[in-house]
Order: structure tokens, then C-alpha cells, then sequence
């Protein structure tokens, strides 16, 4: 799919690849949206950093490494691929072509940085989410099992609750989840923000909501607070954590847990199922500066990013201390400024050209939108308060049609447009419902 967003959209592109399917040698090539790739550069894989992820072992990204002779033949046909038809006008686009091994650990935003291009994975889906309504509603959490060390969850979440209110160019609601221990602190530092609501840790026991969708203290408290509200973006910041190549999120054990306590690790299956029950379409998970595993993080967002249509983020807060990079990619994605010009060595970013421009798709309206998502569903969405249920229902459907539709051959599966339109159906009924509800 990446390789058909990459053909249709014409975009600049970066091809890396294990050489036949192998893990000992890495291939680059350099292609022009629907043109030929063409082979610029190799290198054998240790190069480029650790070849295994054996369980309990550290890994950090200056680890890993982009061989000289790789950089600078890349440097030299770079002029030769032109701009961006979508933007950030300048971006590179990064296709990890299967099998990928661990190639998505690897922090090509640092290490291609002397390119001078904004680097962009390219996603796995042609579907552009339906977005809720213009008030962007954002779910923001951060936790800490470790007493001491860099993390400041307070100052962070003070920072990011600002930065996500007054850049976003929408009118925004924070709901702020905090470890019981910085609440008092976190309450300070936004006082002054009506905007922002923050969840009392004290009461997470009475408020959690277990299902099968949030099996974590966490989620269920989340889940719980939110209570049907529907999220357009879930933000996580957290120790990340890597075993057997397989990513997670370190948090406390529970809400009220000291921070001297063990951490509970959340996988990228759990984060998935959790952000689509909220019905969000945006997924940024920020490791702090002490951050154990950077590779863990974008495991996690790579996971979600092949799971379902949407931004997904992995932020490094070591690289982008005062938030500015996180800030232009917020401006870029919600409202829509040109404010990404240069490489962001603290952003790994998976987005689909549409999110920025909305070219005609088939089964996709002018706007790039899903055309299988009904009028009564789409005035729900655009309504403020949206249900979750509408929301997480209309994730699902995009997902399926991203799946479902397009044969190898280019063509269009009728058999599943036929099923998604049933599934189309049962959520237009239940938006007609909730439309109708006093």
C-alpha cells in the first residue's frame, strides 16, 4: 500500500529494503512517485546498528549508524528527486519495503538528517480518517514508575497541554491524566486553562471501566473518565521499552502507585484496540529525555500505524526539549500551516499525504474522506460531543475499506464494497439514533 500512496501521490521518495529478503546487506534507492526506484546505495546490516533485540538488553539510538559513503551518495542524487507535491513541500518520503525485519527501529530521522528534507514514513492505507468535529478533543497522559531522573511529568504535561490548546488552530479540550503524586503540581501549572480537565488519580479505582478493549489501570481509568466521550488524539509520554523486538510504554503500576514502585508495560496491541475504542485518530507517544529505548516508541507507533488509518507520532523529547518540532508538525497536520521546512530529528511521523491535501480517490469523496461513511454519521462526527462508539465505529469501517478494496492488481473488490457497505449501514442506524436521542 505504501508503494501505491507513494505512486499516486508522485512523491519523493526513499526505498529501503533488506537485499533479497535477506538481514545481512540493506539496499536504498531513490523513486520519483510511480517511476522505476533506482538503486543508489548499500551497506551490510550491522552497519547500521544492532541486528538482534535479545530480551533485557538496552538499546538506545546512538546505536545506530548511517555509513558515510551511504549518506553522501544520497546527498548527491537528493537535488535530482524534486519537491513535494504534498507538503511539507521539501519532504522526503520513507518506504519500508517487506520484509522489514527491524528496519522501522531505526531513527532515520537523526541519522538521514544532513539531507536537509523533513523525513515522512509513508503509512500503510490510501484511506484519509473522517475526522469529529472542529473542537479537537485530546487525551493526554503521562506517568513515571521512576523516582528521580530527568522525567518531570508536571513540567511536560504543563508544556504539552499549552503547546496542544494554543497551536492546534481549533478550539481544543484537554483531558489530563497524571500519577497521583504530581497531581497537585499539574493542577498549578494549569490552573489558568479552563480548557484543560484534569482527572483525579484518587478516584481512578472508582471511575475505571474494565473491558476487553483496556485491560491496563491506565486505560480503564481513562476509558472511565472519558466515559462515552469519543477522542480525536490520545497522547502517551512514558519510558519506552524494547524486548525481543517487540515495543511498549512503561507506566506506573497504577495511577496511585509511588514512584518507586515497578512499572506496568503496555504493548502496541493494547495501545491499538484502546485507540480505536476512543475512536482517535491520532496516536503520539513522547519518550523523556532519559528515555530507555527510543526503538521501543517507534515500535509501538509503527504498530499502530499498520494497524488502522492515521497520524502516528513518536516523539523524542531529548531532541526537542522546548517542543518546537512537535509544535510545526501540530501546526502542519491540524491547522494546516506550511510551518515544517526542515528536517526533524525528534519526530518519526506516519501520515498520508491527505491529511494536508485532498486530492479525488475512488470511494473517497473531494476531500479524501471515506465515501462509505453516510450523512447521519458524518453530522455526528461533525457535532460537538461526539459518541465514541460513532467514532470507534467509523475507525473500523476505514480500516476494512483500507484493507478490503483494492485487489493486487489495482481493481476494485466489489464483493468488499458491497460488505462495507453493510458495515456502512449498521453505523448510519446507530448515528440516526444517537442524532435522534433528547
Amino acid at each position: 500500500m505504501a508503494a501505491l500512496v507513494r505512486a499516486e501521490h508522485d512523491l519523493p521518495s526513499l526505498r529501503i529494503a533488506y537485499r533479497h529478503g535477506g538481514r545481512e546487506a540493506v539496499h536504498f534507492w531513490l523513486v520519483r512517485g510511480g517511476q522505476d526506484p533506482e538503486l543508489v546505495a548499500e551497506c551490510r546490516a550491522s552497519e547500521l546498528g544492532p541486528v538482534d533485540f535479545p530480551d533485557g538488553a538496552p538499546v538506545t539510538d546512538d546505536q545506530f549508524h548511517l555509513p558515510s559513503d551511504v549518506l553522501y551518495q544520497l546527498s548527491r542524487r537528493m537535488p535530482d528527486l524534486g519537491h513535494s507535491d504534498s507538503p511539507p513541500d521539501n519532504a522526503l518520503w520513507l518506504e519500508l519495503v517487506s520484509p522489514r525485519g527491524y528496519l522501522h527501529l531505526v531513527p532515520w530521522e537523526q541519522l538521514l538528517e544532513p539531507l536537509g528534507r523533513p523525513l515522512v514514513r509513508l503509512p500503510n492505507y490510501t484511506v484519509r480518517p473522517q475526522a469529529q468535529s472542529q473542537t479537537l478533543e485530546v487525551a493526554l497522559c503521562a506517568s513515571s514508575s521512576v523516582f528521580g531522573g530527568e522525567f518531570d511529568p508536571p513540567t511536560i504535561l504543563g508544556h504539552l497541554a499549552r503547546l496542544w490548546t494554543t497551536m492546534s488552530g481549533k478550539d481544543t479540550r484537554v483531558h489530563l491524566f497524571c500519577d497521583q503524586w504530581a497531581h497537585r503540581a499539574v493542577l498549578d501549572l494549569v490552573s489558568e486553562r479552563p480548557e484543560v480537565r484534569v482527572a483525579d488519580p484518587a478516584d481512578w479505582e472508582v471511575v475505571a471501566h474494565p473491558s476487553s478493549m483496556a485491560t491496563n489501570p491506565w486505560l480503564e481509568w481513562i476509558s472511565g473518565a472519558l466515559e462515552g466521550l469519543a477522542m480525536d488524539v490520545i497522547h502517551l509520554v512514558g519510558y519506552g521499552y524494547l524486548a525481543g523486538g517487540r515495543g511498549a510504554v512503561a507506566l506506573a503500576a497504577t495511577p496511585t502507585s509511588s514512584a518507586r514502585e515497578h512499572a506496568e508495560f503496555i504493548g502496541a496491541a493494547q495501545l491499538a484496540q484502546f485507540a480505536g475504542s476512543r475512536g482517535a485518530w491520532t496516536f503520539v507517544i513522547s519518550g523523556p529525555p532519559d528515555n530507555y529505548s527510543g526503538a521501543g516508541l517507534r515500535d509501538v507507533a509503527d504498530t499502530l500505524a499498520i494497524s488502522s488509518p492515521g497520524v502516528r507520532i513518536a516523539h523524542d523529547l531529548s531532541l526537542d526539549p522546548d517542543l518546537a518540532q512537535l509544535t510545526r508538525v501540530i501546526e502542519l497536520v491540524y491547522a494546516g500551516k506550511a510551518s515544517v521546512t526542515e528536517p526533524l530529528p525528534g519526530i518519526s511521523c506516519w501520515a498520508h499525504p491527505k491529511f494536508v491535501e485532498y486530492p479525488e480517490e475512488r470511494l473517497m469523496t473531494r476531500t479524501g474522506h471515506s465515501a462509505m461513511v453516510g450523512e447521519a454519521t458524518q453530522e455526528v462526527l461533525a457535532a460537538p460531543g461526539t459518541p465514541a462508539s460513532v467514532a470507534s465505529g467509523t475507525r473500523y469501517l476505514e480500516s476494512l475499506q483500507a484493507q478490503w478494496t483494492v485487489t493486487e492488481g489495482g481493481a476494485i473488490d466489489a464483493d468488499a464494497v458491497a460488505a462495507l457497505r453493510r458495515v456502512s449501514d449498521v453505523l448510519e442506524r446507530r448515528s440516526l439514533e444517537f442524532r435522534e436521542e433528547p
